[in-house]
């Protein structure tokens, strides 16, 4: 077995992507695992024409996050929004096939994602026509309309009666006739009805997934860490620059502590993620300028909950998991989502919780402008006396501010 250098994590792709998904088909104005049945669907229509591991593989990987577009400015808008205006479609396309250029992927993943909209007749947002559309996006394409249809996503639901009417209609006009004859003849089977009504795909997908463990060092995790949260940021112009501040905070303050070189970028991207579980909280509650009611106010608790769920999938991560899913839990026991106190709350615990106050302190929000230095210090140093949060901490903060 190989040993690991400095900065290099054990790290499955697939189970990385495919957690992140979660992240996705969570997020506000989405369907729960709609990237992850359009995988599924995309996956068995290109073994049916007989492409190859890699390329399996490909639109397997590009399918999962097909929709990475629609997240951060786009999150605002539902999904029959965005299916039905040219211009939102061209948007998420283009957005999404950026965000895939930063991850650790292939090249052709990102062109897959952005020609995903286009048609077959070429009424497509970017006029592509026939062959002239990378069939890995025809293939995403068709499997992307058919889930959208038959799961209820846009107030109609297909079903399997109305399904030979849906292909004859899909078929020479917005999909390729081949591939529409080829999901006709996997949906005649019983099975692929069942898998699709299933209401977790995780051991659907687990069976078909790429199974090659891949090396990735921590700077390849620090990109992706990063595309996710310029997507977790640009949710609100209130949190533009949230999570790479808590990032660079957390970042200091490990160095100030000594830690390792790789402790210091696992606290980093922690930073980076601990707000992934915001995906979940809509907009008009993230931007109200008035006190949030009881029932908004559990809505917001919720989203270091998600944080840790979708990062506890991510085996080699286990760390920075519990890291940034910790983030709002306090010294005393009165902190969210577990309540945790002084004896379960680890240094890097109190190290993100610190960062994330004063980064929060120091930006504005709906309902006050951003606050100075010395405002924050005093406030966090409040919080210190009473018990909330490290005196330790609030010090080292101090010091690398």
């Amino acid at each position: 077995m190989r040993v690991l250098k400095d900065k290099e994590l054990n790290v499955n792709l697939s189970q990385l992507l495919f957690a992140f998904s979660l992240a996705l088909d969570i997020a506000e104005n989405r369907n729960f695992e709609h990237s992850r049945r359009t995988a599924y669907i995309s996956y068995n229509i290109a073994k049916h024409i007989g492409l190859n591991e890699d390329k399996l593989n490909n639109i397997f990987y590009a399918a999962l996050i097909h929709d990475i577009g629609m997240t951060g400015q786009l999150s605002s808008y539902t999904i029959k929004e965005i299916h039905y205006k040219s211009k939102l479609k061209e948007e998420h396309c283009f957005l999404g096939s950026q965000i895939a250029e930063k991850l650790p992927l292939s090249d052709d993943i990102s062109k897959y994602i952005l020609y995903h909209h286009e048609s077959w007749d070429g009424s497509g947002v970017y006029g592509l026509k026939g062959d002239e559309i990378p069939i890995e996006s025809q293939i995403i394409n068709l499997a992307d309309s058919f889930d959208i249809d038959n799961c209820n996503i846009l107030e109609t639901k297909l079903g399997r009666e109305n399904f030979g009417k849906w292909l004859e209609r899909k078929s020479g006009q917005a999909s390729n006739p081949l591939l529409v004859k080829v999901l006709g003849e996997i949906a005649e089977q019983d099975k692929f009805w069942f898998d699709i009504k299933f209401h977790n795909m995780h051991q659907l997908l687990n069976m078909i997934m790429p199974k090659e463990e891949k090396i990735i060092n921590m700077d390849d995790l620090k990109r992706i860490a990063d595309a996710f949260a310029l997507l977790i940021d640009n949710k609100s112009k209130f949190t533009h620059r949230h999570s790479r501040g808590v990032a660079k905070i957390s970042r200091k303050m490990a160095e100030y502590l000594k830690y390792s070189s790789n402790e210091i970028e696992k606290v980093e991207i922690a930073g980076l993620l601990h707000d992934l579980g915001k995906l979940v909280v809509p907009n008009e509650i993230l931007e109200k300028s008035s006190k949030l009611t009881k029932e908004e106010f559990e809505v917001i608790k919720s989203h270091p909950y998600y944080t840790k769920i979708i990062l506890q999938q991510i085996n080699g991560l286990e760390d920075i998991a519990e890291w940034a899913g910790n983030h709002h839990e306090k010294l005393n026991g009165k902190g969210y989502p577990e309540k945790l106190d002084a004896i379960r709350m680890t240094n890097e615990d109190q190290i993100l919780a610190v960062a994330d106050i004063y980064q929060a302190l120091t930006e504005d929000r709906p309902y006050r402008g951003g606050m100075s230095r010395n405002k924050a210090m005093e406030i966090l140093k409040s919080m210190g006396k009473d018990g909330f949060i490290s005196k330790k901490m609030i010090e080292i903060l101090d010091n690398v501010v």
